[in-house]
């Protein structure tokens, strides 16, 4: 087993909790809160100290197990009145939330001890922080931190408020820790992205997204750089401070390895911790373990963007004389898991046999369409309802995976059992299958980039994006807000027309200040009822040239050789700087004086060649989004949607043509 370096000493500072799991009834009572953390550091053998904030009853149960752990020292620093600091979880396993309840909170008090938290860092002289916020006012513990050198690192599950009160006091933190159930991931529309560009990126060196079930995601703010891990399969017994246990491996880890490596360590180790309540079986299962070997062991990544791009069909009898509540469960717990799930009756309606014929007719459609767009079908066994079957028979001729959750376990039909890729009978082994069906085998993170891809989810950036990714290029997408009117619509676009293994690896630049008071119609927008809209009034000053200059300068900054522009010939733009001759010129340039060579395959495409390559490569090109002069739908009269327009009328003829 791999030792740490001695000099990596942590400090955990936060709340005690007694853990009570109201679903499972053999569930042992045990401390919670910053334990969860230190069964970890005990079981990888990491220095470490315990910083506690506790009820005073729980003091000596404190420092008995914090002994019993191996911690090298533990404190009290604060004392809870008013509140028992019982967590309630009625969810264990996190198929869905979780359902925390913090007994009293509301009515607790905290005191916290300042000057021992000062005299404890001074003794103990820990290399590492680690700050669990919570009911305590954080403001208590900045004298502490004031002369502190060490590396911060902070959990903001829901510390947000604890958060900002730091960055207001203008501390800085190493890592910013969050999952994708946490407060602020969700300030953050439940966007990495928008997350890394947001202004905390100023006051941390990392972000550490965790993404229940399906991995992690890092981001270095300095380098600019993502890495991504796996998650390994078990059957989960819980998922109550799995989340803590991984903090603390990486954090330990990192250094020593590469953070590639450490946040798959975390991972494993994690899901070592899920998968039992005993401490000492948890330490035995990593005890003969060698980390390096971890590298090599199957997992099975599912990033938190890519899964709303799965479509999840649920079967089954969901009508108002059935107890539904287990399809509405399932329905929930997709959700939560960031799927998108489909009742096909709630959405679609019911029919009873007695409706019009067109009106059944489209009803089935509709039903046919949901199948159509599915990954995957989940099949709820209510009772014995032939629509069910058929549409398991449906999406089997289809080869689309097929999941029957038998929760009654009624299944005996063997051309049922036969048609069924999987057949489940609980909630947690149904949602671990979903993400075993749809998450992704041998995953290979992105770890340098060779091509630096400005897309903007129009036609032509998007087409390109899935050209480069078909050739093996390695791209980093970079997303520009300069003050455009439409940029929320581009960017929502982007996310859902950029290949999904890329979703991660966007950087979303702003550089809205340099346009601001501008008249232009892609600053201000028009009324399209009264205003007309040209060319001229679309003009915006040097704009290619910027954005031009600006993802050279990244790229040349992250050592990407190549960047990558979708510019056409055919554009309406009337700008200096937006015909071949300037982008020539300003590529011999910039590879006469630096090391960035400016690439734009498609200068000699029509539109319609643009368009034949997108449907060539599978691309959406439906679903991209070119007009500038309307935020919300597409206009059809601006330079670009004509531009578009005229391309499909061109393609279409040219196929028609052709006899294709």
């Amino acid at each position: 087993m791999h030792m740490n370096e001695p000099q990596k000493r942590f400090l955990i500072l936060g709340e005690v909790f007694t853990d009570v799991h109201l679903d499972i009834s053999q569930s042992p009572l045990r401390l919670g809160g910053i334990f969860h953390s230190a069964r970890a550091f005990s079981a990888i053998n990491c220095d470490y100290a315990l910083a506690a904030i506790a009820p005073r009853y729980l003091y000596e149960n404190v420092q008995k197990f914090g002994n019993e752990l191996n911690a090298q020292q533990t404190f009290i620093v604060g004392e809870i009145n008013g509140a028992p600091n019982i967590m309630n979880i009625q969810e264990s396993a996190e198929n869905g939330d979780q359902g925390y309840n913090d007994i009293l909170r509301g009515e607790a008090e905290v005191a916290v001890y300042h000057q021992q938290l000062i005299q404890i860092i001074e003794e103990y002289k820990p290399s590492d922080i680690l700050i669990y916020p919570g009911k305590y006012s954080i403001e208590h513990t900045f004298p502490a931190f004031e002369n502190f050198n060490g590396n911060l690192h902070i959990d903001v599950q829901y510390g947000i408020k604890s958060l900002e009160k730091m960055i207001s006091y203008n501390f800085k933190f190493s890592t910013i820790i969050l999952s994708t159930s946490s407060t602020l991931f969700e300030q953050y529309n439940f966007s990495v992205t928008n997350l890394v560009g947001s202004t905390l990126g100023a006051n941390t060196n990392s972000f550490l997204l965790k993404e229940n079930r399906g991995g992690s995601t890092y981001y270095d703010t300095k380098e600019q750089t993502w890495q991504e891990a796996p998650a390994f399969k078990t059957e989960t017994v819980h998922s109550v401070g799995v989340g803590d246990c991984f903090n603390a491996v990486f954090l330990s880890q990192q250094g020593q390895r590469t953070n590639g490596l450490a946040l798959k360590i975390a991972s494993y180790i994690a899901m070592l911790y899920a998968s039992t309540f005993v401490f000492e079986e948890f330490k035995d299962l990593i005890l003969n373990l060698n980390f390096n070997d971890i590298e090599k062991l199957p997992a099975k990544r599912l990033s938190w963007g890519e899964r709303e791009k799965h479509h999840i069909y649920i079967a089954g009898p969901d009508f108002p004389d059935i107890d539904t509540r287990l399809i509405e469960e399932l329905h929930d717990n997709l959700k939560y898991h960031n799927f998108i799930p489909h009742r096909p009756v709630v959405e679609n309606g019911i029919i009873t046999g007695s409706e019009p014929e067109e009106q059944q007719q489209v009803a089935f459609q509709k039903d046919i369409a949901l199948l159509e767009k599915s990954s995957v079908l989940i099949a709820v066994i209510l009772n014995d309802d032939p629509g069910t079957y058929v549409e398991i028979g449906y999406m089997a001729k289809s080869g689309k995976p097929v999941i029957v959750f038998d929760p009654y376990k009624q299944v005996r039909n063997l051309f049922l059992k036969k048609s069924a890729d999987f057949i489940v009978h609980s909630m947690n082994e149904l949602i671990d299958t979903v993400f075993s069906v749809l998450g992704k085998k041998d995953f290979d993170p992105i770890e340098k980039y060779d091509a630096l891809l400005l897309a903007s989810g129009g036609l032509d950036s998007t087409v390109l994006a899935y050209k480069l990714l078909a050739e093996g290029k390695k791209i980093m997408p970079v997303f520009l807000r300069y003050g455009q009117h439409f940029a929320d619509t581009e960017f929502n676009t982007l996310l859902d027309v950029l290949p999904p293994k890329l979703l991660s690896h966007i950087k979303v630049i702003n550089i809205e200040d340099i346009f601001k008071g501008s008249k232009s119609r892609m600053i201000k927008e028009p009324n399209l009822w009264l205003d007309e809209v040209s060319a001229d009034d679309l003009y915006l000053p040097y704009r290619n040239l910027l954005f031009l200059s600006i993802a050279s300068s990244v790229a040349q900054t992250m050592g990407i050789g190549e960047v990558y522009s979708a510019f056409i010939n055919s554009n309406h733009a009337k700008e200096i700087d937006c015909s071949k001759e300037f982008f020539d010129k300003l590529s011999g340039m910039l590879s006469e004086y630096g090391t960035v060579q400016i690439e734009m395959p498609f200068r000699d495409f029509s539109k319609a060649d643009v368009i034949k390559l997108g449907i060539d490569l599978d691309v959406p090109i439906a679903h991209t989004y070119s007009c500038q002069a309307n935020s919300t739908t597409p206009c059809g009269v601006c330079p670009n949607c004509v531009d578009r327009l005229a391309g499909f009328e061109s393609f279409q003829e040219t196929n028609i043509n052709s006899g294709r």
